[in-house]
Protein backbone atom coordinates (compact mmCIF):
# COMPACT_ATOMS: atom_id res chain seq x y z
CA UNK A 1 0.00 0.00 0.00
CA UNK A 2 1.24 3.53 -0.41
CA UNK A 3 1.79 5.99 2.33
CA UNK A 4 -1.38 7.94 1.71
CA UNK A 5 -3.33 4.77 1.59
CA UNK A 6 -1.91 3.34 4.84
CA UNK A 7 -2.53 7.40 6.53
CA UNK A 8 -6.12 6.72 5.00
CA UNK A 9 -6.77 3.70 6.82
CA UNK A 10 -5.12 4.83 10.38
CA UNK A 11 -7.78 7.73 9.77
CA UNK A 12 -10.68 5.41 9.16
CA UNK A 13 -9.54 3.08 12.21
CA UNK A 14 -9.55 5.75 15.06
CA UNK A 15 -13.06 6.59 14.05
CA UNK A 16 -14.36 3.03 14.69
CA UNK A 17 -15.33 2.23 17.65
CA UNK A 18 -14.19 -0.86 19.37
CA UNK A 19 -16.42 -3.54 19.47
CA UNK A 20 -16.79 -2.91 15.42
CA UNK A 21 -12.75 -3.41 14.61
CA UNK A 22 -13.43 -7.17 14.25
CA UNK A 23 -15.66 -6.76 12.08
CA UNK A 24 -13.97 -4.00 10.44
CA UNK A 25 -10.57 -6.47 10.11
CA UNK A 26 -13.16 -9.46 9.06
CA UNK A 27 -14.54 -7.12 5.71
CA UNK A 28 -11.13 -5.65 4.64
CA UNK A 29 -9.75 -9.24 4.72
CA UNK A 30 -12.95 -10.70 2.59
CA UNK A 31 -12.41 -7.52 0.24
CA UNK A 32 -8.81 -8.43 -0.19
CA UNK A 33 -9.12 -12.10 -1.15
CA UNK A 34 -11.57 -11.16 -3.34
CA UNK A 35 -9.01 -8.55 -4.90
CA UNK A 36 -6.61 -11.63 -4.97
CA UNK A 37 -9.01 -14.25 -6.60
CA UNK A 38 -10.13 -11.25 -9.52
CA UNK A 39 -7.30 -12.84 -11.32
CA UNK A 40 -9.37 -15.73 -12.85
CA UNK A 41 -9.08 -19.38 -12.49
CA UNK A 42 -7.09 -21.81 -14.78
CA UNK A 43 -8.82 -22.66 -17.63
CA UNK A 44 -8.01 -24.36 -21.19
CA UNK A 45 -8.85 -21.78 -23.59
CA UNK A 46 -10.14 -22.95 -26.71
CA UNK A 47 -8.06 -22.37 -30.01
CA UNK A 48 -9.48 -20.21 -32.52
CA UNK A 49 -9.02 -16.82 -34.30
CA UNK A 50 -10.07 -13.77 -32.58
CA UNK A 51 -13.50 -12.25 -33.51
CA UNK A 52 -15.05 -9.01 -33.82
CA UNK A 53 -13.14 -5.83 -33.56
CA UNK A 54 -9.04 -5.23 -31.91
CA UNK A 55 -9.38 -2.02 -32.16
CA UNK A 56 -11.22 1.15 -30.41
CA UNK A 57 -9.55 3.50 -32.78
CA UNK A 58 -7.75 1.90 -35.55
CA UNK A 59 -4.24 2.19 -35.65
CA UNK A 60 -3.36 3.93 -32.25
CA UNK A 61 -6.13 2.46 -29.86
CA UNK A 62 -6.17 -1.79 -29.88
CA UNK A 63 -8.19 -3.44 -27.40
CA UNK A 64 -5.53 -4.30 -25.17
CA UNK A 65 -5.18 -3.84 -21.66
CA UNK A 66 -2.20 -0.89 -21.91
CA UNK A 67 -1.51 1.76 -24.60
CA UNK A 68 1.21 3.88 -23.83
CA UNK A 69 1.82 7.40 -24.91
CA UNK A 70 5.24 8.52 -24.22
CA UNK A 71 5.89 12.20 -24.85
CA UNK A 72 7.79 15.07 -24.21
CA UNK A 73 6.16 18.68 -22.77
CA UNK A 74 4.10 20.69 -25.03
CA UNK A 75 4.10 18.02 -27.44
CA UNK A 76 0.24 17.95 -27.29
CA UNK A 77 -0.25 14.23 -26.29
CA UNK A 78 -3.21 15.44 -23.58
CA UNK A 79 -4.91 17.33 -26.11
CA UNK A 80 -4.72 14.33 -28.60
CA UNK A 81 -6.13 12.13 -26.17
CA UNK A 82 -9.14 13.91 -25.29
CA UNK A 83 -9.72 14.13 -28.98
CA UNK A 84 -9.20 10.15 -28.80
CA UNK A 85 -11.91 9.80 -26.41
CA UNK A 86 -14.22 12.23 -28.44
CA UNK A 87 -13.64 9.91 -31.38
CA UNK A 88 -14.22 6.79 -29.55
CA UNK A 89 -17.50 8.06 -27.57
CA UNK A 90 -18.84 9.99 -30.83
CA UNK A 91 -18.09 7.63 -33.36
CA UNK A 92 -16.93 10.39 -35.51
CA UNK A 93 -13.12 10.86 -36.97
CA UNK A 94 -11.47 14.12 -35.22
CA UNK A 95 -7.58 12.71 -35.59
CA UNK A 96 -8.67 13.14 -39.75
CA UNK A 97 -7.01 11.49 -42.14
CA UNK A 98 -4.82 8.33 -40.80
CA UNK A 99 -7.31 6.59 -38.43
CA UNK A 100 -11.05 4.78 -37.86
CA UNK A 101 -13.01 4.18 -34.94
CA UNK A 102 -14.97 1.09 -34.07
CA UNK A 103 -17.99 1.31 -32.74
CA UNK A 104 -19.27 4.07 -30.74
CA UNK A 105 -18.56 3.33 -26.82
CA UNK A 106 -18.54 5.77 -23.89
CA UNK A 107 -15.10 7.05 -22.35
CA UNK A 108 -13.57 7.49 -18.93
CA UNK A 109 -11.25 10.13 -18.83
CA UNK A 110 -8.93 10.11 -15.67
CA UNK A 111 -7.29 13.23 -14.71
CA UNK A 112 -3.72 13.41 -12.62
CA UNK A 113 -3.00 16.91 -13.88
CA UNK A 114 -5.38 19.26 -15.06
CA UNK A 115 -8.89 20.21 -13.40
CA UNK A 116 -12.42 19.69 -14.39
CA UNK A 117 -11.97 23.59 -15.89
CA UNK A 118 -9.03 22.35 -18.09
CA UNK A 119 -10.59 19.27 -19.95
CA UNK A 120 -13.59 21.30 -20.37
CA UNK A 121 -12.09 24.20 -22.20
CA UNK A 122 -9.98 20.92 -24.45
CA UNK A 123 -13.50 19.52 -24.60
CA UNK A 124 -15.16 22.38 -25.96
CA UNK A 125 -12.31 23.23 -28.66
CA UNK A 126 -12.22 19.71 -30.02
CA UNK A 127 -15.46 19.65 -30.46
CA UNK A 128 -15.70 22.48 -32.13
CA UNK A 129 -12.70 21.87 -34.44
CA UNK A 130 -14.42 18.71 -35.26
CA UNK A 131 -18.06 20.24 -36.22
CA UNK A 132 -19.61 18.62 -33.62
CA UNK A 133 -22.57 19.67 -31.02
CA UNK A 134 -21.19 21.47 -28.44
CA UNK A 135 -22.62 19.19 -25.10
CA UNK A 136 -21.11 16.55 -22.40
CA UNK A 137 -19.94 13.69 -24.21
CA UNK A 138 -17.14 12.05 -22.23
CA UNK A 139 -17.23 11.03 -18.47
CA UNK A 140 -14.38 12.95 -16.74
CA UNK A 141 -13.01 12.19 -12.97
CA UNK A 142 -10.24 13.80 -11.72
CA UNK A 143 -7.63 11.90 -9.10
CA UNK A 144 -5.67 12.69 -6.24
CA UNK A 145 -4.78 9.45 -5.06
CA UNK A 146 -2.52 6.49 -6.42
CA UNK A 147 -4.23 4.31 -9.70
CA UNK A 148 -3.24 1.47 -6.96
CA UNK A 149 -5.82 3.11 -4.14
CA UNK A 150 -8.47 3.89 -6.76
CA UNK A 151 -8.52 0.70 -9.07
CA UNK A 152 -10.96 -0.94 -7.43
CA UNK A 153 -13.71 1.89 -7.48
CA UNK A 154 -13.15 3.18 -10.46
CA UNK A 155 -13.51 -0.09 -11.91
CA UNK A 156 -16.87 -0.92 -10.16
CA UNK A 157 -18.18 3.16 -11.88
CA UNK A 158 -15.87 1.69 -15.33
CA UNK A 159 -18.55 -1.44 -15.36
CA UNK A 160 -21.74 0.47 -13.53
CA UNK A 161 -21.62 2.75 -16.36
CA UNK A 162 -20.37 0.39 -19.37
CA UNK A 163 -17.72 2.64 -20.44
CA UNK A 164 -15.33 1.16 -23.36
CA UNK A 165 -11.89 2.40 -22.83
CA UNK A 166 -10.09 4.58 -19.85
CA UNK A 167 -7.90 7.20 -20.40
CA UNK A 168 -5.00 8.12 -17.58
CA UNK A 169 -3.42 11.51 -17.87
CA UNK A 170 -0.83 10.85 -16.61
CA UNK A 171 1.69 7.84 -15.83
CA UNK A 172 4.38 9.83 -13.65
CA UNK A 173 1.74 10.98 -11.68
CA UNK A 174 -0.67 7.57 -11.41
CA UNK A 175 2.17 5.89 -9.96
CA UNK A 176 2.20 7.51 -6.76
CA UNK A 177 5.59 7.33 -5.76
CA UNK A 178 9.08 6.59 -7.71
CA UNK A 179 8.65 5.84 -11.41
CA UNK A 180 11.90 3.95 -11.22
CA UNK A 181 10.69 1.50 -8.91
CA UNK A 182 9.88 -1.41 -10.85
CA UNK A 183 7.33 -2.58 -7.84
CA UNK A 184 5.33 0.70 -7.71
CA UNK A 185 5.38 0.17 -11.96
CA UNK A 186 4.39 -3.28 -11.66
CA UNK A 187 1.37 -1.88 -8.89
CA UNK A 188 0.18 0.50 -11.60
CA UNK A 189 0.15 -1.82 -14.60
CA UNK A 190 -1.67 -4.40 -12.58
CA UNK A 191 -3.98 -1.36 -11.47
CA UNK A 192 -4.84 -1.47 -14.99
CA UNK A 193 -5.26 -4.48 -15.64
CA UNK A 194 -8.02 -4.59 -12.88
CA UNK A 195 -9.83 -1.73 -14.61
CA UNK A 196 -11.03 -4.22 -17.20
CA UNK A 197 -11.28 -1.85 -19.84
CA UNK A 198 -8.77 -1.03 -23.06
CA UNK A 199 -6.23 1.77 -21.30
CA UNK A 200 -4.97 4.83 -22.97
CA UNK A 201 -1.84 5.84 -20.95
CA UNK A 202 -0.27 9.48 -21.52
CA UNK A 203 3.23 9.34 -19.92
CA UNK A 204 6.74 12.20 -19.63
CA UNK A 205 9.82 11.25 -21.53
CA UNK A 206 12.98 12.58 -19.32
CA UNK A 207 14.77 15.46 -19.87
CA UNK A 208 17.71 13.11 -20.73
CA UNK A 209 15.52 10.33 -22.83
CA UNK A 210 14.52 13.44 -25.33
CA UNK A 211 18.06 14.98 -25.61
CA UNK A 212 19.33 11.27 -26.56
CA UNK A 213 16.80 10.82 -28.74
CA UNK A 214 15.41 7.48 -26.34
CA UNK A 215 12.01 6.40 -27.59
CA UNK A 216 10.75 5.31 -24.10
CA UNK A 217 8.86 6.53 -20.99
CA UNK A 218 10.35 8.20 -17.80
CA UNK A 219 11.01 5.35 -15.31
CA UNK A 220 11.22 1.93 -14.49
CA UNK A 221 12.08 -0.25 -17.58
CA UNK A 222 8.61 -2.24 -16.21
CA UNK A 223 7.08 1.10 -17.62
CA UNK A 224 8.49 -1.04 -21.13
CA UNK A 225 7.31 -4.24 -20.73
CA UNK A 226 4.17 -3.94 -19.18
CA UNK A 227 2.34 -1.82 -21.68
CA UNK A 228 0.60 -4.40 -24.72
CA UNK A 229 2.15 -0.99 -27.19
CA UNK A 230 4.03 1.97 -27.07
CA UNK A 231 4.04 5.03 -28.86
CA UNK A 232 6.86 7.93 -29.09
CA UNK A 233 5.43 11.38 -29.79
CA UNK A 234 7.61 13.51 -30.87
CA UNK A 235 7.03 17.35 -32.47
CA UNK A 236 8.47 19.50 -34.93
CA UNK A 237 10.36 22.33 -32.64
CA UNK A 238 8.86 25.20 -35.41
CA UNK A 239 5.56 24.21 -36.26
CA UNK A 240 2.34 22.04 -34.51
CA UNK A 241 3.19 18.92 -36.38
CA UNK A 242 3.61 15.79 -34.60
CA UNK A 243 4.16 12.29 -35.69
CA UNK A 244 3.43 8.71 -33.57
CA UNK A 245 5.64 5.92 -33.97
CA UNK A 246 4.96 2.52 -32.78
CA UNK A 247 8.22 1.46 -30.58
CA UNK A 248 7.33 -1.47 -28.52
CA UNK A 249 4.27 -3.78 -30.37
CA UNK A 250 3.22 -7.21 -28.37
CA UNK A 251 0.09 -7.59 -29.86
CA UNK A 252 -0.96 -5.86 -33.36
CA UNK A 253 2.34 -6.33 -35.02
CA UNK A 254 2.86 -2.59 -35.80
CA UNK A 255 6.00 -1.87 -34.81
CA UNK A 256 7.58 1.08 -36.27
CA UNK A 257 4.24 1.61 -37.56
CA UNK A 258 3.86 6.18 -37.55
CA UNK A 259 1.17 8.58 -37.68
CA UNK A 260 1.57 12.02 -37.99
CA UNK A 261 -1.27 15.65 -37.85
CA UNK A 262 -0.74 18.89 -37.57
CA UNK A 263 -2.92 20.25 -35.32
CA UNK A 264 -4.15 23.71 -35.43
CA UNK A 265 -4.91 25.42 -32.10
CA UNK A 266 -6.85 28.23 -32.59
CA UNK A 267 -7.80 31.18 -29.56
CA UNK A 268 -10.09 34.00 -29.16
CA UNK A 269 -9.00 37.07 -27.31
CA UNK A 270 -5.76 38.35 -26.12
CA UNK A 271 -3.29 38.07 -22.82
CA UNK A 272 -5.43 37.04 -19.63
CA UNK A 273 -8.22 36.81 -21.94
CA UNK A 274 -7.74 34.55 -24.54
CA UNK A 275 -9.16 31.19 -24.41
CA UNK A 276 -9.32 28.24 -26.85
CA UNK A 277 -11.84 28.36 -29.03
CA UNK A 278 -11.15 25.38 -31.86
CA UNK A 279 -8.63 22.46 -32.47
CA UNK A 280 -8.68 20.73 -35.68
CA UNK A 281 -6.11 17.63 -36.33
CA UNK A 282 -5.23 16.73 -40.33
CA UNK A 283 -3.32 13.77 -41.12
CA UNK A 284 0.84 14.59 -42.85
CA UNK A 285 2.71 12.43 -44.08
CA UNK A 286 5.11 11.72 -41.21
CA UNK A 287 8.30 12.37 -44.08
CA UNK A 288 7.11 15.97 -44.03
CA UNK A 289 7.70 16.74 -40.40
CA UNK A 290 11.09 18.34 -39.30
CA UNK A 291 12.73 17.07 -36.69
CA UNK A 292 14.84 18.60 -34.38
CA UNK A 293 18.13 16.54 -34.64
CA UNK A 294 19.34 14.44 -31.45
CA UNK A 295 22.03 12.29 -30.25
CA UNK A 296 21.75 9.09 -31.20
CA UNK A 297 20.44 9.67 -34.71
CA UNK A 298 21.91 7.84 -37.55
CA UNK A 299 23.52 9.45 -40.27
CA UNK A 300 20.27 8.12 -42.74
CA UNK A 301 18.05 9.88 -40.26
CA UNK A 302 19.90 13.38 -40.88
CA UNK A 303 20.17 12.79 -44.28
CA UNK A 304 16.12 12.55 -44.52
CA UNK A 305 15.40 15.65 -41.94
CA UNK A 306 17.33 17.68 -44.58
CA UNK A 307 15.69 16.31 -47.34
CA UNK A 308 12.69 17.25 -45.73
CA UNK A 309 13.89 20.63 -44.62
CA UNK A 310 15.41 21.64 -47.63
CA UNK A 311 14.19 19.16 -50.61
CA UNK A 312 15.80 17.16 -53.33
CA UNK A 313 19.46 17.24 -52.41
CA UNK A 314 22.70 16.38 -54.87
CA UNK A 315 24.76 13.96 -52.84
CA UNK A 316 27.12 16.68 -52.35
CA UNK A 317 24.59 19.39 -50.94
CA UNK A 318 24.03 16.45 -48.33
CA UNK A 319 27.34 15.84 -47.41
CA UNK A 320 28.07 19.18 -46.74
CA UNK A 321 24.75 19.43 -44.82
CA UNK A 322 25.48 16.36 -42.37
CA UNK A 323 28.80 16.95 -42.21
CA UNK A 324 30.27 14.03 -44.00
CA UNK A 325 31.70 12.56 -47.20
CA UNK A 326 30.04 12.60 -50.80
CA UNK A 327 31.55 9.11 -50.62
CA UNK A 328 29.48 8.23 -47.34
CA UNK A 329 26.08 9.89 -48.37
CA UNK A 330 26.34 7.42 -51.48
CA UNK A 331 27.14 4.54 -48.94
CA UNK A 332 23.97 5.58 -47.14
CA UNK A 333 21.22 5.98 -50.27
CA UNK A 334 22.73 2.36 -51.05
CA UNK A 335 22.50 0.68 -47.92
CA UNK A 336 18.93 2.43 -47.28
CA UNK A 337 17.52 1.92 -50.49
CA UNK A 338 13.24 1.29 -48.84
CA UNK A 339 14.22 5.30 -47.31
CA UNK A 340 16.01 7.22 -50.48
CA UNK A 341 15.06 7.56 -54.29
CA UNK A 342 16.61 9.54 -57.12
CA UNK A 343 14.15 12.96 -58.09
CA UNK A 344 13.09 13.06 -61.21
CA UNK A 345 16.06 15.28 -62.65
CA UNK A 346 18.22 12.25 -62.33
CA UNK A 347 20.64 14.05 -60.24
CA UNK A 348 19.68 14.89 -56.62
CA UNK A 349 18.37 12.50 -54.36
CA UNK A 350 14.83 12.50 -52.51
CA UNK A 351 12.90 10.66 -50.00
CA UNK A 352 10.92 7.51 -51.00
CA UNK A 353 6.93 8.18 -51.08
CA UNK A 354 7.91 11.86 -49.85
CA UNK A 355 5.02 14.24 -51.24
Amino acid sequence: MSASAKNSVAVAMRRVDDDRVNELVHDVCENLLEWFQQAGHTTQPEPKQRQGERWLIYPMWPITQGTLVAAATNSFKSIVAVAAAVQATRGVEVLRGNTRVSDETPILYVDWEADQHDFGERLYAVLQGAGLPIEPCVAYRPLHVPLADAADTLAEEIARNQYGGVVIDSLSAAAGGSLVDDELANQFWNAVSLLGVPALVTAHKSEEAIRRGHKRAFGSVMHQNRPRMIWDVRRDPNSSNVVWEVVNDNNTGRKGHKLAWRIDVNTEGQDDAERLDSITFEAINPRDVRLAAKEGDTMADRMAYAIVSTGPMLPKELATEVGTSEASVRAQISRHSEMFQRHADGLRWTLRDHE
